[in-house]
């Protein structure tokens, strides 16, 4: 499992630009779902409530379940720049 994190995080590194997000559509008859400009809503929706409630059991809870998961891409991070 680890290894496919790893090959997919890769593979969307590669195939997208990470310096341009798409912003919502201002088309009301656009119904295509905007994937990318959603997942930064609820990012920033994320860590709005990670900043606001440090403390609270439930917030505590989330970061170590994301530093668990995101531990293998920490872990390769760490030794490219060794």
């Amino acid at each position: 499992m680890p290894n496919n994190l790893i090959q997919i995080v890769r593979n969307s590194l590669t195939e997208t630009n990470n310096n341009e997000i798409e912003q919502a559509s201002s088309n009301p008859l656009d119904t295509k779902l905007n994937y990318q400009f959603m997942y930064k809503q609820l990012e920033s929706a994320v860590e709005e409530i990670l900043i606001k409630y440090p403390n609270d059991d439930v917030v505590k809870e989330l970061r170590s379940t994301v530093i668990r998961n995101l531990q293998p891409i920490l872990q390769l991070l760490k030794n490219s720049q060794e």
